[in-house]
């Protein structure tokens, strides 16, 4: 799903399953979609990564997944060798829901949506990036309709997280479409090329060709040149564009290929943030390391040791740093003291 926005539905804020949570069940909640992908609600945030978001303890996060899970407002599945999955259930409240006559599958068009899951798939977002689609002006929406069905149909049996990703951060959503675009500018391919080809009135067989012989990420570049084209009117033969343009290689629209690049440096940003937040909390985790062999060293000591080991600090230490201070509670001494038991050097 896209950052910067996550679908709340009304039904469930006026259930009863929705009242009757805690604060920190509904931040924990929130920040779980927010992180969860567009279509199939399932998301892989870590604890440490909701509990940073949320502003709450890891033992908080865990207690209030539970409360979400036994109110029937999340599941988790936890696979081996990969982060906890977690998917936000909706239509927590039926009953509220407005009666009304319904389409019969019958009566659709294949792959169609419904207008306002069309409107919020191409339709320009009120805050962050640009979407890769403006809103269409004429013309049918035949390929906008086969992308959002494929990404939500074919990605919904389960979680399924892509290879060389971690807690979904090293890619980003292409917002619109059911391709992902890496911090490298590579697009990732996680659906059925093939049905989507055909779904465009490619043949069957022509489909199962292209996307053998192809890259899958040069036909991705086509589908997403076709897809803009489409959202402006100016794609009158979508299946014989298609076949073209992967048969010829196309590369991106200057159009495209800008908007991506937005998103590109935008997850580049997201990526450099979280290495140097891993970073100071590496650093943090190993001063805290330092400090508790030092102070468990020095409880250790018997008082005379102590106090000899103390002296000899002081006379080893430039005086500007003990001056002030010539005591334990100086972490100069401290560290010396320690140096000068165990014969390990602070670093």
């Amino acid at each position: 799903m896209a950052s910067y926005f996550f679908r709340v539905e009304h039904d469930l804020l006026r259930s009863d399953a929705f009242r009757s949570l805690g604060g920190s069940a509904i931040k924990v909640y929130l920040v779980i979609g927010l992180f969860s992908d567009f279509g199939t609600d399932w998301g892989y945030p870590s604890t440490r990564t909701i509990a940073r978001q949320s502003g709450l303890s890891r033992q908080t996060v865990i207690d209030a997944v539970k409360e979400l899970i036994a109110a029937g407002l999340l599941t988790a599945s936890k696979s081996k060798g990969r982060s906890t999955a977690y998917r936000v259930l909706r239509q927590a409240a039926p009953e509220h829901r407005p009666t009304g006559p319904r389409k019969s599958a019958k009566t659709r068009k294949a792959g169609a949506i419904d207008a306002t899951g069309l409107d919020s798939l191409v339709g320009p977002p009120e805050t962050g990036p640009e979407s890769l689609v403006d809103r269409p002006r004429t013309g049918p929406n035949s390929l906008v309709e086969a992308v959002q069905r494929l990404d939500q149909s074919g990605r919904e049996a389960g979680p399924k997280q892509e290879t060389g990703t971690k807690e979904d951060t090293a890619s980003v959503p292409i917002p619109g479409t059911p391709f992902r675009l890496s911090a490298e500018g590579r697009l990732l391919v996680a659906v059925d090329l093939q049905e989507l080809l055909t779904n465009q009135g490619i043949p069957e067989n022509l489909a199962n060709r292209l996307v053998t012989q192809k890259d899958p990420e040069a036909v991705a570049k086509v589908l997403l040149n076709a897809l803009y084209l489409q959202s402006q009117g100016k794609l009158q033969n979508g299946p014989g564009y298609i076949r073209a343009g992967i048969e010829d290689g196309y590369d991106l629209l200057p159009q495209v290929a800008t908007r991506l690049e937005g998103r590109r440096r935008e997850l580049e940003a997201r990526l450099r943030d979280i290495e140097a937040q891993t970073r100071q909390s590496r650093e943090s985790d190993a001063r805290a390391s330092q400090e508790a062999a030092v102070e468990y060293v020095i409880e250790r000591l018997h008082p005379e040791e102590l106090q000899r080991l103390t002296a000899a600090a002081l006379s080893q230490l430039p005086e500007p740093i003990v001056r002030r201070n010539p005591t334990l509670s100086n972490p100069f001494v401290r560290g010396k003291v320690y140096e000068l038991a165990c014969g390990d050097p602070v670093e």
